[in-house]
């Protein structure tokens, strides 16, 4: 680089400072081009300018990390002089955290305005980390980063820019700190209006800089999401509807001022899990326990196999269909899903298997300290290293048709409220009395329930839900006990400080919950649930589950609706990660059923009787139990009369 562009670069950027040095918000850039400002340190930037006195700028943990500085960097509208243009962030760090230089940090800008200026679109862009503080006194203290610019709808933000009112919307910066798994999003809101350029860069090449930038308020909505799960009866056999939420609150005073709420836009990273296996059987946890991680595919050497009890019977020796783990277990492969391999193992850890609950959190741990294996790589998100063995390669065709970018894992959806589902469980082409039979002796999923239709993705949750008996199935959210405690308090919280609670429900994936039999392949025998051999384990120790997680789950903007005006609020809140706990099926007392047997039987005899065949049913039956004495008393009598005739 030559020493005149050098100079003309600090030249630019003390003009910048000067401008800017009082502004607390948060910066952008780009970072397609490598520009010589991309290389200069941020101390020797900030203390190149007069205005800027470090003195200000403490150590402290009073404090969160803010925005010094926005910087737009040679903005031209001359088409032969757009390669340096950029958009930088100067961050005060006061805590002096130790920042992630990563793919996981990113700020939230707008990218579309309707004809008034109100911006009716954020977008999140990355951030490219340039340099940091490294003097011992100064340590981690500031950060410099460059806006990574992408197009969207096949513009950047050079085309979205008028060139004589360059705006930047910025509501917020996230930004993660080392060691952690989940990025923090800190509230920067601003609207930078540039005017004016650098010197060099106008439409006089030799005319002094007239860049000036002018900041102005931006309001933001600051949230804090909470994730909530509700699970249908069974829509096919081990399968049912799991519906994942998000709730949070709103200060009254936006939905008084805007109207309803329309639209909530928000983005997250699914993954449908590979087979969790849990077991309450000590014997089963062991033998599988080796294997974690370990292909078994073709090994005869394996001591054990799990598979499925409830499909038709097929081939070899008689076993049902299997859930495939291990292989050549002296009987026929099997038709159904095939694993190879085994991730994710559980142990009840003594709690009876119908009663166990595997806790989000639990395996949230898990799935962030899995080190065993690494075939497929990693999971593509954001400060993120986690097995990607962990997780299929690939979403349902359902959960594929939901809107993403780039990435098929990566969603990002602006949901209206008017966009109503259904979530209906069962729907059978058998009669009524196929559908009654099949659920009395347990051949069929028995929940049908049309209160799952019409379900809006957003529910404004009021006075009367809450005072519903049935809290869990009347919003569909959790229904232990804790979790209901936790959401009426959270409720209660949010009216006092004048505050209305949102729940939203963005995701309806598929939870398959699989009884298994573990078979010891060395023995030829089943394992039952006390480590004990017997075939009539089937469901009593082991399951079998997949489900879908939702990782750096993010909301990005509310719109709201008044009289058909639509006003965008961005929103400020820090990602989240969301696991489904696993529960299984309960133990059921099967009383009721054999009641309902004989009560069927009477109203069988009865009716038979009423028309007359009853009577003539008992005789057929009396003749049948009285022939064998017949047959015998006629034998008797053929003796005697020949023993007569010998006389």
């Amino acid at each position: 680089m030559t020493k005149i562009l050098y100079k003309k670069i600090i030249i630019f950027f003390l003009i910048l400072l000067s401008l800017l040095s009082a502004v607390n918000i948060p910066v952008t850039a780009k970072a397609d081009s490598g520009n010589a400002f991309d290389n200069t340190n941020v101390l020797d930037d900030l203390r190149s300018s007069e205005s800027f006195n470090i003195l200000k700028y403490p150590f402290t943990e009073s404090k969160d990390i803010q925005i010094i500085n926005f910087v737009e960097y040679c903005y031209s509208f001359r088409a032969n002089m757009r390669d340096n243009y950029g958009l930088y962030v100067y961050i005060y760090n006061p805590k002096g955290l130790n920042l992630d230089t990563g793919d996981a940090n990113f700020i939230q800008m707008a990218v579309s305005y309707d004809e008034n200026g109100n911006p009716t679109d954020y977008e999140k862009f990355g951030l490219k980390f340039l340099s940091k503080a490294e003097e011992s006194n100064y340590k981690n203290l500031f950060y410099k980063f460059k806006v990574i610019d992408r197009e969207i709808n096949g513009t950047t933000f050079f085309d979205r820019v008028n060139s004589n009112e360059r705006r930047y919307d910025v509501s917020g910066i996230e930004l993660l700190t080392y060691g952690k798994n989940l990025a923090t999003e800190y509230n920067v809101a601003g609207s930078f209006r540039f005017t004016g350029y650098a010197k060099g860069y106008g439409s006089d090449e030799d005319a002094e800089s007239t860049l000036n930038c002018d900041v102005k308020e931006l309001e933001t909505i600051t949230l804090q999401t909470h994730s909530t799960y509700y699970r249908t009866g069974e829509y096919a056999r081990n399968h049912k509807h799991d519906l994942t939420s998000v709730y949070f609150s709103v200060p009254n005073r936006f939905f008084e001022t805007y109207g309803a709420l329309q639209k909530i836009k928000a983005e997250w990273y699914e993954y449908q899990t590979t087979p969790i296996v849990i077991t309450s059987n000590s014997a089963v946890y062991d033998l599988l326990y080796p294997y974690i991680g370990v292909n078994v595919n073709d090994n005869t050497n394996i001591p054990i196999q799990i598979y499925t009890g409830y499909q038709e019977m097929v081939g070899g020796n008689g076993h049902y269909d299997k859930y495939d783990w291990a292989y050549n277990c002296n009987y026929t492969d099997a038709v159904n899903t095939r694993c190879n391999e085994i991730n994710y193992l559980f142990s009840t850890e003594g709690k009876d298997i119908s009663e166990y609950v595997l806790s989000s959190e639990r395996i949230k741990r898990y799935v962030e300290s899995y080190t065993k294996t690494y075939k497929n790589g990693r999971i593509d998100v954001p400060g993120k290293n986690i097995s990607a063995d962990l997780f299929e390669s690939g979403l349902s065709q359902e959960r594929t048709a939901v809107p993403y970018v780039g990435n098929v894992h990566h969603k990002l959806v602006d949901f209206d409220a008017g966009d109503t589902f259904d979530m209906l469980n069962y729907s059978d082409t058998n009669s009524a009395w196929k559908q009654f039979f099949a659920g009395l002796f347990g051949l069929a999923p028995r929940e049908l329930d049309e209160s799952y239709k019409g379900i809006s993705p957003i529910r404004i949750v009021t006075d009367s839900d809450m005072a519903k008996e049935n809290l869990a199935k009347t919003l569909l959210i959790n229904g232990s006990e804790g979790e209901l405690n936790t959401f009426k308090s959270f409720y209660n919280t949010a009216k006092n400080n004048n505050e209305t609670v949102v729940l939203f429900r963005f995701a309806q994936t598929d939870y398959m919950c699989l009884p298994v039999m573990c078979y010891n392949c060395q023995t030829g025998k089943n394992l039952d649930k006390n480590g004990l051999f017997d075939s009539a384990d089937y469901g009593e120790s082991t399951y079998v589950v997949s489900e879908s997680v939702f990782l750096n789950f993010d909301i990005i903007q509310l719109t709201f609706n008044k009289d058909g005006v639509y006003t965008v609020i961005p929103v400020v809140n820090s990602p989240i990660d969301i696991y489904n706990d696993i529960t299984l099926p309960k133990k059921e007392t099967s009383w009721w059923k054999t009641l309902l047997m004989y009560l069927l039987l009477i109203l069988l005899l009865i009716f038979l009787a009423a028309t007359g065949v009853l009577p003539l049913i008992l005789k057929g039956i009396v003749w049948v139990i009285l022939l064998p004495f017949r047959f015998i008393a006629a034998i008797i009598k053929s003796i005697k009369k020949r023993k007569e005739r010998e006389r």
